[in-house]
Order: structure tokens, then sequence, then C-alpha cells
């Protein structure tokens, strides 16, 4: 994820786990970001509800029956784990998919409200080709059946889906996309691509192949991953999406954490709206950028967009390179909202500083206003944290 942002198509590193109105073309310039604090991560923290143990990765969805359900990938295997006390612990609940030839990753769901069914997207690697797969399940999550492929198989990457329900009932899927990027003449970038279906069935066909996020300035490079999407009111969304810097700092290239905005559902994207979500502080040894990567944003109680995302900025020392594999990385993680509107944002607060083997934060809304995140720290073992 971060990794293959990090660098070119010819030296990306894989790992288990792994988006605008206007033409394609270098025209635009980059957008300053919002004044915000560049201290290091301060806060009183969340409160712990699973130490350490299995549990989803990322991805929260609550059954009809009230269970909360989500995904986590073993490489060849796409776990459920399921909890009915409100995430305080998680149980085995079957797979999704299971094949020794396949890495799997990059899990997602989504659940139809107001019924038993439920979509899983995720990113397959086999025979050096990608794609984005989708089950469905229609009974909560019980059993599930191959429902479509949205890209691939290609040899370039395409990864890390995330599955969002329009107002209007369309169901869509945002994606990494170097595939994209190429076919639009810029080899080694990598955007966030969308396509979308005329209801909840059907082909990928409805909306095209949408651009949703890039760096368009003359000369950048532009590598997106990781989107998340909210609604910020009707048609109006917002995605969330790691990059790097489009021009290094201090010699490379930083995580950093955009986000851009759509007034028409997805069709088209601002991208008078991009904002830059987070950039953290200067390393003054170096002269590098400390990183802060794979976000994930919700709106909080239908009012500001919360963005859960890892940094490296309290170390002392020099910061990791974007390109470090993410069980390399020594990391916290930090929590930003917008402030008076949907294009400003906070200064950074803390989530989790009891330890610096983090990754894929992700939040889910209990209750208006109640929310727990997720934080994989390798080797089988995730964290589960509420807010106070």
């Amino acid at each position: 994820m971060n990794q293959r942002l990090g660098a070119v198509a010819a030296s990306l590193l894989f790992t288990a786990f792994l988006s605008a109105c206007g033409s394609d073309g270098d025209a635009g310039g980059a957008h300053e970001p919002a004044v915000r604090s560049e201290e290091a991560l301060t806060g009183a923290g969340w409160t712990v509800l699973q130490a350490s143990g299995p549990a989803p990765i990322r991805s929260i969805v609550r059954r009809s029956d009230g269970w909360l359900i989500g995904p986590r990938s073993s490489g060849h295997e796409i776990e459920v784990w399921a909890s009915s006390n409100e995430g305080a612990s998680w149980f085995r609940h079957g797979s999704v998919a299971k094949n020794a030839a396949v890495d799997f990753g990059d899990v997602t769901m989504l659940r139809i409200p107001g019924t038993a069914t439920i979509f899983c997207a995720f990113r397959e690697h086999a025979n050096g080709q990608f794609r984005v797969t989708v089950t469905r399940s229609d009974n909560d999550g019980n059993s599930w059946v191959y429902d479509s492929t949205v890209v691939g198989p290609v040899s370039r990457f395409v990864g890390a889906p995330f599955l969002f329900l329009r107002a209007n009932g369309d169901l869509q899927v945002y994606y990494d996309s170097e595939e994209l990027a190429a076919a639009r003449g810029y080899p080694g970038h990598q955007w966030i691509a969308m396509q979308g279906r005329n209801g909840r069935t059907g082909p990928w066909t409805a909306y095209g192949v949408v651009t949703v996020s890039r760096e368009k300035a003359a000369g950048a490079l532009s590598r997106e991953g990781m989107p998340t999407v909210v609604r910020l009111g009707g048609d109006r969304l917002m995605v969330v999406a790691e990059g790097v810097e489009p021009f290094p700092t201090g010699g490379v290239r930083a995580n950093v954490i955009h986000s851009t905005q759509s007034w028409d559902g997805g069709r088209t994207w601002d991208d008078s709206m991009r904002r830059t979500v987070y950039q953290s502080r200067i390393h003054s040894g170096t002269g590098r950028r400390y990183n802060a990567y794979a976000p994930y944003a919700i709106r909080v109680g239908n009012g500001p967009v919360g963005v859960a995302f890892c940094t490296d900025e309290d170390k002392t020392t020099a910061p990791d390179l974007s390109s470090t594999s993410p069980a390399q990385r020594q990391c916290h993680v930090g929590y930003v909202s917008t402030t008076t509107n949907f294009e400003t944002w906070s200064g950074t607060s803390a989530i989790w500083t009891g330890s610096t083997q983090n990754y894929t934060p992700g939040l889910f809304e209990r209750s208006s206003n109640n929310v727990i995140v997720t934080i994989d720290a390798f080797s089988g073992n995730q964290r589960v944290m509420r807010r106070p």
C-alpha cells in the first residue's frame, strides 16, 4: 500500500494488505494545505477494548441481527470475524474465499441497509496479475458467492477497493489503479479510479472508469491509494486517500494524505476542492518529511469527517522511507477531523501511542458519536479501541 505508492511499478513491494472535474492533462496547480499543527501526537488516547488477538482489519459492518462482522486476510484466505458484544471480543465466523494459488488482500465490506445482503470486495494477485473481485452474501455473511470482477486480470497494480452506496442506490467501487494512469499516458503513476453499477447488480459500466483523485501539477509524481469515501450530504461526496509528496522534500517523497470532493455522486471530481488532509512535520536533521499514511475516513455523528491514519512523526530519528514495508516501519496512530466546514482540517491528536508496530486503522460508528477503531498490530493481532 504505502510502499507501493513510494516507488514506481518496477520496484514495488507487495504485502498481504495492501480517486475531478476537468481533463486528465497536467493543467492546474497544486493546492495549499489548510493551516494545522505540526506538533507530535498528543491527547488522552482512546480506551482499549481488545489489546491483542484476532479481529477484522480496517472494515466492519453491522449485520441485520446486530452482530458486527468484518474481514481479515491471512494471505491465501479471507477470514470473517464477528462480535456479539459491540467489538469487545471477536470470534471466527467462516471465510469469504480460500485459494492456495491466490494472494488475497485489501478486503472491505458493505451491507445494504435494511437487508441481509453484504458485499465484500478485495484484491487478488495470482500468476503475476491483479484483479478486483466482489463477492456477496445474502444471509448476513454466513455464506458467500462470487458476484463479479470489477477490473482485471491486469499486470499493473489494481487493488485496495472501497465499496460505496450512492444516495440513489447505485453501488460503486473505488480502487487504486496503475492501469488507469498508464492508459492515460502516465506509466509508473497510480490514481484512484471508480466504477459503478446502475443499482446493485449488473456490469460495472454505469460510470465508465472515473479518475477520482490524482496530482495534476506539471512534473509531479502522482501515486495515490487506499481510498475511503464519505457522503457529505445528498450527492456531495468526499474521498480521502494516501499519496506521496508530488515533489521530494529532503531528496525523498514522504507519504501524505489528500482529500477531494464530488458534487454529483462521484461522476466528476472537483480539483478546486482538493486538500491536504495531513502532512507531517519535517525532520530537522535530514530535511525529510515524516510520513502520514493508511487513512480511513468516516462521518461522525452526521457531523465532521474524522480520519484515522498512521504517522512516524513522533520519532526523533530520521523518517522511514515511504517504500519501506509496513511491518518494518515505526508509527503511532493519529486522528484529524474537519472543522467549521468540510474544507479545513484540525491538528492531529493521538489514538494509539503504546507501540510502534501498527497499520491500517479502520473506523466504525457503533451508534451516533460512539466510534471504535481497529488497528492491525501484525502477527495475527489486531487492537480494538473506543473513543472515550
